[in-house]
């Protein structure tokens, strides 16, 4: 792709204020639009962050502007009809996480991609959280040799209720967890899981009681399992993440997205490990990970290039969250659709 990449953005709430600030800091990018129902919202964000137009509809938005990208973070249930439109057009589309709450919508969604030739991306931003990246150059350089096991805790504060259902916790957090456990192992085949609402005296009324806290155990395609636990009973002040994966030759561990990154080869007492500098704001907050995301979705695009993760990785982990679901339900293994 020649040129800048022109981006237009659809949702004005606080994480699209986050993927917004991306796309202004990537010099190989323009940010065109900004578009929200909320007009003044629409209005105050462009005014913000110097964009020239605003728009109270995406119809108005492809309209009158020559994008090549365009980036949806609406709520996480309003997903399918903004991504669709844009697709439609010929738009390459990034969605917030999760793709969408509805298996349907997001099959839909990879397969309109596919046929209008364009790109459909996610933002799993923990991919390129420092520390991850580090692991990832591990695991690819052969460092732990053949993978045995991953363990991972995803855990940190959240609802005791919802009106998106019990299950919530899985969709709105614990896909990341997922997209990780894939990332590194492979392909899931089967899940099995255990649930727990132990803070069900605080749902608030006229809600539903979510299951707070979940140990889910997963089978792979090779002879690789994996666990998650996966809570919102902790809270953000303590470290709420961890992901170690064991090998023949090694371990590789990760803690708390930004803390460090380990490695540790079997036999040795000495280990090798990443520290973000503190001279580097984005490396030390969470909120940073998403202008790396973005700069690694640009950076795709101009090369002309698949951005991974895709659409497809959302569907997927959307298909295992629902056989989560089902496993927790009818008390037993349950197996993944894979395409």
């Amino acid at each position: 792709m020649a040129g800048k990449l022109k981006v237009a953005a659809v949702g004005c709430g606080g994480i699209g204020h986050l993927h917004q600030l991306g796309y202004l800091q990537h010099p190989g990018a323009e940010l065109v639009a900004v578009c929200d129902i909320d007009t003044a919202k629409a209005k105050t964000r462009a005014e913000e962050l110097g964009v020239a137009n605003w728009y109270p509809s995406i119809k108005e938005m492809l309209a009158h502007e020559e994008c090549d990208l365009v980036d949806v973070v609406t709520a996480d249930y309003l997903h399918f009809e903004p991504v669709m439109e844009c697709l439609e057009a010929g738009k390459h589309v990034i969605s917030e996480k999760p793709l969408s709450l509805y298996i349907n919508e997001a099959e839909q969604m990879v397969a309109k991609a596919e046929e209008k030739g364009v790109y459909l991306a996610i933002d799993y931003n923990r991919r390129f959280a420092p520390g991850y990246v580090q692991a990832r150059k591990w695991f690819d350089a052969g460092e732990i040799g053949q993978t045995y096991y991953l363990d991972m805790k995803l855990s940190q504060g959240g609802p005791a209720s919802t009106w998106k259902g019990e299950y919530y916790l899985l969709y709105e957090l614990q896909t990341h967890a997922i997209d990780l456990l894939r990332w590194f192992g492979g392909e899931i085949v089967a899940v099995c899981a255990q649930m727990a609402k132990p803070r069900e005296h605080e749902a608030r009324e006229g809600e539903e009681a979510c299951y707070t806290s979940m140990a889910i155990s997963f089978r792979y395609e090779t002879k690789v399992v994996a666990t998650l636990m996966a809570s919102w009973d902790s809270d953000f002040i303590h470290p709420i993440e961890h992901l170690e994966i064991c090998g023949s030759d090694g371990e590789i561990v990760v803690d708390n997205v930004l803390t460090r990154a380990t490695l540790m080869k079997r036999n040795s007492q000495v280990v090798e490990e990443y520290r973000p500098s503190i001279f580097r704001d984005e490396q030390l907050a969470f909120n940073g990970t998403f202008a790396l995301r973005m700069a690694a979705l640009v950076d795709d695009l101009l090369a002309d290039q698949p951005p991974a993760p895709t659409g497809r990785d959302g569907l997927q982990a959307l298909r295992i969250t629902e056989a989560i679901v089902e496993s927790w339900k009818e008390k037993r293994e349950v197996t993944v659709k894979i395409d």
